[in-house]
């Protein structure tokens, strides 16, 4: 099956970050990460027609890009390192706010249901792992593993509300979201993982490539479905 097009410059500049990742080629990594959000966007853009959610996606991603781009500086400034996890906690309360309207039918509300225990749990033990060493860094830590959950939570709630594809593919992404920043706060406030930065980037790409084309599949689907 061919990549659309308009996903190549994706896939090849992600493929690039990855091997400099694999290779330790820090100059290639600082140049092409920023470049992986826009081309991202890029994809998104061209794919769907015009609607109301598309600005939510778009700023999702431009958050994503504004914490990658801070992030890579972290290793100068802690500072760095604390807005560009403002920035990621941004673009989640994007995404929570796009689950709870990427949905065909009505009761859009947030309530806690049981399917959301191993979500909760999940928060609870990655917390409990590395709050011992998170020094000033644990009320924002707090927060964002709070607000990453619930974002996972309402990708959950997607389920029977939405196209199945479309539900799949968002919720295959919060998974890797939860898996790659699991593994970011391991590597930082814990203890180093070998080849840290390739797992991390592969999982993050992953995730946000397969939440967008969720809601690409979805922003589709309503379209076909209004008659336009």
């Amino acid at each position: 099956m061919r990549a659309p097009k308009h996903l190549l410059p994706y896939l090849f500049i992600g493929l690039l970050h990855l091997v400099a990742c694999l290779s330790g080629q820090s100059d290639i990594q600082m140049l092409t990460k920023p470049m992986l959000m826009p081309a991202l966007a890029f994809y998104f853009y061209q794919s769907v027609p015009v609607t109301p959610l598309n600005r939510f996606v778009m700023a999702a991603l431009l958050f994503s890009f504004l914490g990658d781009t801070l992030l890579m500086f972290s290793r100068y400034n802690n500072l760095f390192f604390m807005i560009g996890l403002a920035t990621f906690l941004l673009a989640h309360l994007v995404y929570i706010i796009i689950n709870m309207n990427a949905v065909e039918e009505a009761g859009k509300g947030f309530r806690l249901q049981w399917q959301d225990i191993p979500f909760i749990l999940f928060g609870l033990v990655i917390f409990s792992i590395v709050k011992k060493d998170l020094g000033e860094m644990y009320f924002p830590a707090l927060g964002y593993t709070v607000i990453i959950c619930i974002m996972s939570m309402t990708a959950r709630k997607r389920w029977k509300r939405t196209n199945k594809m479309s539900f799949w593919l968002v919720m295959s992404g919060a998974l890797f979201f939860l898996a790659s920043d699991s593994m970011l706060a391991i590597n930082k406030f814990l203890e180093p993982i070998p080849q840290s930065s390739l797992l991390v980037m592969s999982t993050y790409l992953i995730a946000q490539f397969l939440i967008i084309q969720g809601l690409i599949v979805f922003i589709k689907k309503i379209r076909q479905g209004a008659g336009s």
